[in-house]
């Protein structure tokens, strides 16, 4: 049984193959409906506007029937996924049963959940996704954990191939101001990825703002064994020179777990992507996962301008959740028939 729920279970020659069917499905529809007579369940633990509209529109268009859950709300129980516990709180229900209950249902279940934002140490566990995975007997989607984005991530690097050969082009993760602590899910995925596709690596982040060991290990040894390289600095607006893609993003300081960053003024001036940052680069797109905040984490001339790719970058999300289902869900062909020789 396949799952899709972390890039490091995935070779870049694999991920390219989901992305290639993105692309393909990007023009034309597949013959037939490949999903028909196959229910999804898609789980949401936190809001959701392209990750729950993707999937279900995905779905429906291969035939599949997408059933939305908003766990712990909307009619749906509360549900607890560390085992061993007492329930005694507010959640009715334990993942244990409930994602089994699931699988005998539908064909294939997707979980959004994200991190507490208390303890990175305990975040990082996953807990509720790492219940879906021991339990489900259906393939899981990861839509979205405290580590990763992966579904993101396909959409991103499908968004920088329809425009540039990934491979020692220069990509910016350049971290933005925000008014909360956001999880790391989508900056580490978005620079795991490039870094598997040999683009060159650069991070711009204020002290303590580094991503985790981890991830950062990862990303290392995509770049070495793609003779890429990996670049960490606090100098902006110098990170923006010679950038093909720019990719705009606000998460949350390790070393101060769940702390909103600085309101200063001039803090926020200095790391909001602004056009004259753009104007550095060599004519470099500029992306975000979105939602973003206009004027906070970026100007609206970057927005409006010519260096966004924003929407073309969402409109892939729906590409590429279609290239998933079929990843993990698309009946094989049978294969011919071999003929006897008499």
């Amino acid at each position: 049984m396949k799952h899709f729920t972390h890039l490091k279970d995935f070779t870049i020659d694999e991920l390219n193959a989901i992305i290639d069917s993105a692309i393909a499905l990007k023009k034309s529809a597949p013959a037939g409906l490949p999903l028909a007579g196959k229910s999804l369940a898609f789980c949401f633990m936190n809001p959701s506007l392209r990750t729950q509209v993707s999937f279900s529109v995905a779905t429906a268009s291969l035939g599949g029937h997408p059933v939305t859950l908003s766990l712990g709300s909307g009619g749906t129980w509360g549900m607890e996924s560390v085992e061993g516990v007492v329930m005694d709180g507010t959640a009715a229900e334990h993942l244990k049963e409930a994602v089994p209950v699931l699988g005998r249902m539908c064909q294939g279940l997707g979980l959004r959940s994200f991190p507490a934002g208390k303890s990175w140490a305990e975040d990082k566990k996953e807990n509720a996704l790492a219940a879906f995975i021991k339990y489900s007997t259906v393939p899981v989607i990861n839509m979205e954990s405290a580590s990763g984005h992966p579904c993101q991530a396909l959409a991103d690097l499908m968004t920088i191939r329809e425009r540039m050969e990934p491979k020692k082009k220069n990509f910016l993760l350049s971290w933005a101001p925000h008014v909360k602590a956001l999880p790391m899910a989508v900056p580490n995925s978005a620079v795991e990825i490039a870094s598997m596709a040999g683009m060159n690596v650069t991070i711009a982040r204020p002290e303590g703002y580094d991503l985790d060991p981890e991830v950062m290990a990862r990303v290392g040894n995509n770049c070495a064994a793609n003779g890429a390289r990996l670049s960490l600095t606090d100098k902006v607006p110098q990170s923006f020179d010679g950038q093909h893609v720019v990719y705009g993003k606000s998460w949350g300081s390790l070393s101060e777990y769940g702390k909103p960053p600085s309101s200063d003024p001039a803090f926020r001036k200095k790391w909001t992507i602004s056009a004259a940052k753009m104007q550095r680069t060599e004519k470099a797109i500029f992306m975000h996962c979105l939602p973003v905040r206009r004027g906070l984490v970026v100007e609206d001339a970057v927005l409006d301008g010519p260096w966004s790719v924003v929407i073309d970058e969402a409109e892939n999300r729906l590409h590429t959740a279609k290239a998933v289902l079929l990843h993990l869900l698309a009946s094989p062909k049978p294969a011919p028939a071999r003929r006897h020789r008499k």
